[in-house]
């Protein structure tokens, strides 16, 4: 079997996000090394397949990582293994084999998945070749940085075994080109226009719309040539970079180590001792304040509140500096990713009092989408003009 995917990849702290041909696949950032297979007895191996990404065991083989056999994503997070994750504000992506390994594990299970659908029976090996957007952190971003990001994908063939209980499917991996990017400027072109090519419309600008008190028919196009300082704030850092129409201005790099995952980090110790285990990790955390229903929900609620509002403070003398330095010359500040669903009910009101004092608009993006914008930025990036001339270039003969 043989296919090819286009993949927008955004590697966060916390979570990983990828729409990989077409299709959002949300899981933990970890992984774990182990020596043998979770399972011993003969279990059919058709039915990992639903629910593969969530029981993802993978043996990697390839010249950017360290090889041998990982538990990916949810599972590893699960498995009581010992972990292997970002650390918050100390490790730069472009070195590390996690978001390698992961983003390697994720597309080969894609691709069983899509040889499985295809042809109705377990695949024996499957290639595939991947056009990949990825992203780094902007202040991690340089022509060095990224370049180096990039050949590790880019040089050399990936051979990943996908484990179907005690079955093997070999995935062989190639990337012809990957172009690696600031996070947050993809966002840009999320904004814009939708899946289709077309102005983005929706629900996605509902409270945009009323806020503003908008009575036209309101679309993406009118971000096309706006001046937009954006607030990615991830787990273990916010980015604010600025653009205009589709342009990153590079003179107003600039992003912090702050985000949810430091609230979450100060909290956790007195939140094991609610609810009295010794440790857990921060991926533990985040799931519980994700679910309203878990029977820690409250308790994680109550450790976070004085954590987060100390990170709120930070990110929003962030924000004044920035504004400061472009000289309130903003059209928009635009709210999104991970950390900005929990700070939402104080950082709303903040940002909106800085908006009408300065005369420019917020867009604080709703929960369903916040997270995903980058990936959604991204999967459109690499399936656009810009991406195909990009290509064309590198790989032309010289």
């Amino acid at each position: 079997m043989n296919y090819h995917f286009f993949v927008g990849n955004d590697n966060g702290n916390s979570e990983h996000d990828m729409i990989i041909d077409g299709k959002l696949v949300q899981q933990p950032n970890v992984n774990c090394t182990v020596d043998e297979l979770p399972w011993s007895e003969e279990q059919a191996p058709e039915s990992f397949i639903r629910n593969l990404h969530d029981q993802l065991v993978v043996t990697i083989d390839s010249p950017a990582a360290r090889p041998g056999m990982y538990y990916v994503g949810k599972f590893a997070l699960e498995s009581g293994e010992i972990l292997d994750n970002l650390q918050i504000g100390i490790d730069m992506k472009s070195d590390m084999d996690l978001p390698v390994v992961n983003t390697l594990a994720q597309i080969a299970a894609a691709a069983v998945q899509k040889a499985y659908d295809e042809e109705k029976k377990v695949p024996d090996s499957v290639e595939v070749e991947v056009d990949m957007a990825t992203a780094l952190p902007v202040t991690q971003h340089t022509d060095e940085t990224s370049a180096k990001f990039e050949k590790r994908f880019t040089s050399g063939t990936h051979h990943v075994t996908v484990h179907l209980g005690i079955h093997r499917v070999a995935v062989k991996i190639t990337f012809p080109f990957t172009k690696v990017v600031p996070e947050a400027t993809p966002v840009i072109f999320t904004l814009q226009k939708d899946e289709d090519g077309n102005w983005r419309e929706g629900d996605i600008f509902h409270e945009f719309i009323e806020a503003n008190g908008i009575e036209k028919k309101f679309n993406g196009s009118f971000f096309k040539d706006k001046r937009i300082l954006h607030v990615d704030i991830g787990d273990g850092s916010t980015e604010y970079p600025i653009t205009e129409g589709n342009k990153f201005l590079r003179q107003f790099v600039h992003g912090s180590h702050h985000g949810a995952g430091y609230a979450i980090e100060e909290a956790l110790e007195e939140f094991n001792r609610l609810i009295h285990l010794p440790d857990s990790p921060r991926q533990f955390f985040s799931d519980v304040i994700k679910n309203p229903k878990h029977k820690y929900y409250a308790r994680a609620l109550k450790t976070l509140k004085r954590p987060l509002e100390s990170q709120v403070r930070q990110i929003v003398q962030n924000v004044k500096r920035q504004l400061t330095k472009a000289r309130n010359e903003i059209d928009l500040i635009c709210v999104y990713g991970g950390g900005s669903i929990l700070m939402r009910s104080v950082l709303y009101p903040l940002l909106a009092e800085l908006c009408a004092e300065r005369e420019m608009k917020l867009l604080y993006i709703p929960a369903d989408y916040a997270v995903q914008m980058n990936a959604m930025g991204l999967d459109a990036f690499v399936r656009g003009k810009i991406y195909e001339a990009l290509k064309s270039k590198a790989v032309q003969p010289a």
